[in-house]
């Protein structure tokens, strides 16, 4: 029995992780999880209905930079400000966890998709010197290492981290002898904010987008000024200086 067991958990384990970076997580219980199905669902069905729309440069440009602002602004907030205990006072821990966690998912399924709309707003504005085939050669390397790193960091260091569970609880759930010390994070710092980030230049190189590679990078500054206002100093408070 065991055994099955983990051989089930082995082999929906990839399949979870990517539906977790990309939105929904489905490893939490059974609880909220047709809540979050049905939520999932109406958001990618809105986009697409919203697509012939943002797809026009204004409205893509509009779209990305409040997506920006959302994310980054939002998560900083709740995280490093008066958001989180303002939740946990309203609805209890564990609700309001539940709650913070579908809205950051809501968020990373419109990251990638404002990246979408912003490549095909500004597609094909790559310099004519550079040949399509190096485009899609340099494109499609890029995407493959990107997802490699953000598979690997994510499956490895845990959905739970990837949603940042013990910064919203403000203290450590785990025993400082825990932190990530393996996979890619041997040889990489911070796999899931950099190399895991190589699939949205990967995404614009291919489609031969400057726009998007502008706002890959933007979103990849948005997350170390996250990492370094918020996050670095919530690590070294709760587990560094135990």
């Amino acid at each position: 029995m065991h055994t099955t067991t983990a051989a089930r958990t082995s082999t929906w384990r990839l399949p979870i992780i990517l539906l977790g970076i990309s939105g929904l997580r489905l490893d939490r219980g059974t609880r909220y999880r047709p809540a979050r199905l049905l939520l999932f669902a109406s958001m990618a069905t809105l986009q697409y209905l919203l697509a012939p729309v943002l797809t026009t440069p204004a409205a893509a440009t509009a779209y990305a930079a409040t997506v920006w602002l959302l994310y980054y602004g939002g998560l900083s907030l709740t995280l490093g400000g008066p958001g989180r205990t303002a939740l946990i006072a309203r609805y209890g821990e564990d609700r309001a966890y539940a709650l913070y966690e579908v809205a950051l998912g809501l968020l990373f399924m419109n990251q990638g998709f404002a990246q979408a709309v912003v490549i095909h707003a500004y597609g094909d504005s790559l310099p004519a010197a550079v040949p399509s085939w190096a485009a899609y050669t340099i494109g499609a390397a890029l995407m493959a290492v990107g997802t490699l790193y953000k598979v690997w960091a994510a499956s490895t260091a845990g959905l739970d981290t990837y949603y940042c569970r013990d910064m919203f609880h403000g203290r450590p759930l785990t025993d400082a002898s825990e932190l990530v010390v393996a996979g890619p994070y041997r040889h990489l710092r911070n796999p899931m904010y950099g190399a895991g980030n190589l699939h949205a230049y990967g995404w614009a190189v291919w489609s031969g987008s400057l726009a998007g590679l502008a706002f890959a990078g933007a979103f990849q500054l948005g997350i170390y000024l996250f990492y370094h206002l918020c996050e670095r100093p919530f690590i070294e408070r709760a587990y560094v200086r135990r």
